[in-house]
C-alpha cells in the first residue's frame, strides 16, 4: 500500500509541475508588452506574434494532454480519488477554451498582417501611410463584428495603442527631433504640417469606423475612452503643435529681418 501511495505522490508532484507550467502560458496577455519599462513601444505586429505564440503553445499543450501517457496519469489519480484530480480536470477545460480563443484571434488578425508590416517597415513617402489607414480600420471593424473573442474593449484598446506606437515611430523617422531646429523655418513648418495632417487623418478614419461599428453592431458599439486609445499619440501631437507654433514664430521673425525700415528720406 505504501508503494502505491508513493507512486500516487510522484504522479501528484508531476501534476503540480504541469499545472504551474500550463498556468504560466494561460496567464500571458498581450497588454504585458505595453507595460514594459525598457522604453520600448511595441507596434501591432507584436500582437500577431503574441497570438501566434500563444496558439502554438496551447496547441502543443492540448496535444500532450490528449496523449495516452498523461491520460493514464489522470485516470490513476481519478481512481485514487486524489484531491488534485478535479483541479487538473478544470485546468484542462481552461486550456481547451483558451486554445480555441487563441486560434480564433490569430485567424481573424491574420489579414491585417500585410498592412501592419507596411506600417512598421514603411520605406516610401511618409504621406503614403495614409493609404494604409482605411484598410486597417475596415479590417479592425470586421474583426470586431465577426470574431468570437476579439470583440471586447480590452483587445481593441491594446491593438489601437500599438498602431499609434508605430505611427509615432514613423513620424520620428520622418522628422527626427534633433533635426527640426536645424531645418530652415519654411521647411520645418511644411514638414510639421504634413506630419500633423497624416496623424490627424488616422484619427479621422478611427472616428469614421467607430460610427460604422455603432450602426453595424448596435448591441456592441465601440465605447472606448479616447484617452485609453490615444494618450501617447495625443501627447506627441501636442508637442508637434507646440514646435509648429515655435517654428512659425521663427518664420515671422526671419521675414521681419528682411524688411528695411526707413524714414521719408529713405
Amino acid at each position: 500500500a505504501s508503494s502505491t501511495t508513493d507512486q500516487i505522490h510522484v504522479l501528484e508532484s508531476a501534476i503540480v509541475t504541469w499545472t504551474r507550467q500550463i498556468k504560466n502560458v494561460l496567464r500571458t496577455d498581450p497588454e504585458q508588452a505595453l507595460m514594459r519599462d525598457d522604453g520600448e513601444h511595441p507596434g501591432p505586429l507584436t500582437e500577431l506574434e503574441f497570438w501566434e505564440d500563444k496558439a502554438a503553445n496551447l496547441n502543443a499543450i492540448h496535444e500532450q494532454l490528449s496523449g495516452a501517457k498523461i491520460r493514464k496519469v489522470v485516470k490513476v489519480l481519478e481512481l485514487a480519488k486524489s484531491s488534485y484530480f478535479p483541479a487538473f480536470q478544470k485546468l484542462c477545460k481552461e486550456v481547451a477554451h483558451a486554445r480555441v480563443e487563441a486560434n480564433d484571434n490569430l485567424l481573424f488578425l491574420k489579414p491585417l498582417d500585410k498592412y501592419f508590416t507596411k506600417l512598421q517597415n514603411n520605406q516610401d513617402e511618409f504621406e503614403g501611410l495614409v493609404e494604409l489607414f482605411k484598410p486597417i480600420m475596415h479590417l479592425v471593424m470586421l474583426v470586431w463584428k465577426h470574431s468570437h473573442h476579439y470583440n471586447t474593449p480590452g483587445r481593441i484598446v491594446v491593438l489601437m495603442r500599438q498602431i499609434c506606437n508605430d505611427l509615432i515611430m514613423q513620424s520620428q523617422k520622418f522628422l527626427p527631433g534633433g533635426e527640426i531646429f536645424g531645418l530652415e523655418p519654411p521647411e520645418a513648418v511644411e514638414k510639421l504640417k504634413l506630419l500633423l495632417r497624416v496623424l490627424g487623418s488616422f484619427k479621422s478614419f478611427y472616428f469614421e469606423y467607430k460610427g460604422k461599428a455603432t450602426r453595424e453592431t448596435p448591441q456592441n458599439p465601440w465605447k472606448f475612452q479616447n484617452s485609453a486609445l490615444f494618450a501617447r499619440l495625443d501627447a506627441f501631437l501636442e508637442r508637434c503643435h507646440d514646435i509648429l507654433d515655435l517654428t512659425q514664430t521663427a518664420l515671422q521673425f526671419s521675414k521681419l529681418e528682411r524688411v528695411e525700415v526707413g524714414g521719408t528720406k529713405g
